[in-house]
């Protein structure tokens, strides 16, 4: 994108928007007291450049508290509120006023931020961007007067911004560009418009990270070759004590910071792996008595190890970790390697070693945004002690030959709550992230699934699933509409890591079960067919729900809560059990 012109922008962004038209709109209303008409096409060509079907509208000009109280909760607004144009000239007034109008001033328009916090607060999600004094002050040595509102403001944001507002640190964006590429003064004193083409791709860029993140569309996984780029050299030829992977060896010191930012994503709960061609042995013993290493062998939650090609080893990844292949990030230093994936694979979003090693953790850190979570919950911190305990299952598994037997051998417990407000965070990330397991694959933001906590007409069901080897988190989240003597089944997603041990079924009885005790005997059901989540085409089928139309893509069901919870019953070796409120 940042290489296009603008007509050439314009005319590819038009003909990704025919392309994806049939796909659901992703609506995005930008607020603003500037003149922002150029960031539509930027914006909607870097959604659409990733499958989304993004449509940007620009409100009225300097409207933004009265557009801001019209906004469906669904829209995500994008707010530009300038404070260079509070009056015409406020840069160079603000120096001339007194404390009391400089107060005057900061109080109205906190009060101003307060209304807008109010009315969106229902908005699943809203970015805002902090104030920026740098265009006017950079080379000033002493704060003046309009550097100290806009911090005092800046410091307002900070503290009173609701939970659903991103606050959007323009100032990196400057800094990256340097101010003069990104302001356009004299269209500015013209027409009101501040910002060049060069500023709104590179803020596009900047926040893309977190839209897609809201459509589940962050990577999982980072995995990564061995020989030359967890360490320098080839442990083959060279021998574990000759490689370079701290500052013991030289250009050890790049590899160990590498191994430090991958140790803070492992610690964050995202997994990380090894594809490497070498032989095991020698890769396990690098770990095993290089003590300089940073990382352990343990950090890493799947290791494929083997002669094959990287491309078919990276399916096997993707396959045993259960995720879907464009969750990975691969990391290797062989041209061959990365152009051979590229061409196999080109959902996998791959990174090249850089021949200047100093080079190499500026690499990761400048994509550190692939892996974008609004919020890291209690879930992400155990998914390595989650995914090695799901390793051990599989071993036991092999012991028994009745898969009956095996899941009663591993004494499971599900855990049940309705609308538990410390965890909402996670199911949200549950409804954004799930994409095997999910009939109708509905994706929610923390503002949404809070209105619908506090909602009389829905349910909000959240499951926990544990068993003799630990517990696996919240993995689960059904989401009931009640509408008049109906109940709709809106949304019924499980974690993949908890799949093939009945939990579903188990988890819709329970479901149907609150259904009935709240007095509804109708029920219905859709399923919505992705790429992703074939496996659950015939699950409401296989639990007697009864079709009721049906398409290419989707399909109605209904059921009568007495008739399932006659016909479906309790499977005895799960244990059950429902929060207290």
């Amino acid at each position: 994108m940042k290489d296009l012109k603008f007509p050439e922008l314009i005319r590819a962004n038009n003909e990704l928007g025919v392309s994806l038209q049939s796909k659901d709109k992703v609506r995005i209303t930008v607020l603003a007291n500037i003149t922002v008409n150029q960031l539509k096409p930027v914006l909607e060509f870097s959604l659409r450049s990733e499958g989304l079907n993004a449509s940007v509208e620009i409100a009225d000009y300097d409207n933004i508290l009265q557009e801001s109280t019209s906004l469906d909760n669904k829209e995500i607004p994008i707010i530009f509120w300038e404070l260079c144009n509070l009056t015409e000239n406020f840069v160079y007034e603000i120096e001339t006023f007194s404390e009391s109008q400089i107060s005057q001033f900061v109080e109205k328009t906190q009060n101003e931020l307060l209304l807008l916090f109010d009315n969106l607060k229902t908005s699943s999600l809203v970015f805002f961007n902090k104030f920026s004094h740098r265009f006017y002050t950079h080379s000033t040595l002493i704060p003046n007067a309009y550097e100290l509102f806009t911090d005092s403001l800046n410091e307002f944001l900070q503290k009173k911004a609701p939970s659903n507002f991103i606050l959007v640190d323009s100032d990196k964006i400057f800094e990256i560009k340097s101010f003069l590429p990104c302001f356009d003064v004299r269209n500015y004193y013209s027409t009101k418009s501040l910002y060049t083409i060069d500023f709104f791709k590179e803020y596009c860029f900047f926040i893309l990270p977190a839209i897609l993140s809201a459509f589940s569309r962050s990577k999982k996984a980072i995995i990564l070759d061995c020989d030359n780029t967890l360490w320098k050299g080839i442990v083959g030829e060279d021998g574990w004590e000759n490689i370079a992977l701290s500052e013991k060896n030289k250009d050890g010191i790049f590899y160990k910071q590498v191994h430090l930012i991958l140790k803070s994503l492992g610690k964050r709960g995202i997994i990380l792996g090894l594809c490497s061609k070498n032989n095991p042995q020698d890769v396990e013993e690098v770990f095993r008595k290089r003590k300089d290493m940073v990382l352990s062998y343990d950090d890493f939650i799947i290791k494929v190890v083997n002669w094959n090609d990287k491309a078919s080893n990276l399916e096997t990844i993707a396959k045993k970790l259960n995720i879907g292949i464009d969750s990975l990030v691969f990391v290797d230093d062989s041209p061959f390697e990365i152009n051979l994936v590229n061409e196999r694979l080109p959902m996998i979003k791959t990174l090249k070693v850089p021949q200047k090693l100093y080079d190499y953790p500026a690499l990761l850190m400048d994509n550190l945004s692939l892996f974008f979570t609004r919020a890291t919950t209690e879930e992400d911190f155990q998914r390595a002690r989650m995914y090695r305990e799901e390793i051990q299952r599989d071993e036991l598994k092999s012991n028994f030959q009745n898969i009956d037997d095996y899941l009663a051998s591993l004494d499971i417990e599900v855990a049940l709550a309705n609308k538990e407000i410390e965890v909402l965070e996670r199911v949200t990330q549950l409804t954004q992230k799930t994409n095997q397991f999910n009939l109708t694959t509905k994706r929610y933001l923390p503002g949404e699934i809070l209105n619908m906590y506090n909602a009389e007409d829905f349910d909000v069901i959240n499951l926990s699933v544990s068993d003799k080897y630990g517990s696996s988190g919240l993995t689960g989240v059904c989401i009931i509409h009640y509408r008049q003597n109906l109940a709709e089944i809106d949304s019924f997603l499980l974690s993949c890591r908890i799949l093939g041990r009945n939990v579903e079924n188990v988890f819709l009885r329970e479901v149907v079960k609150t259904i009935h005790e709240r007095g509804y005997n109708k029920i219905s059901a859709s399923y919505k067919k992705t790429a992703k989540n074939v496996q659950v085409e015939d699950f409401y089928d296989r639990n007697c729900f009864t079709v009721v139309n049906a398409t290419d893509t989707e399909k109605n069901y209904a059921a009568d809560s007495q008739q399932f919870l006659t016909e479906i019953f309790p499977i005895s070796y799960i244990k059950v059990v429902w929060k207290k409120k």
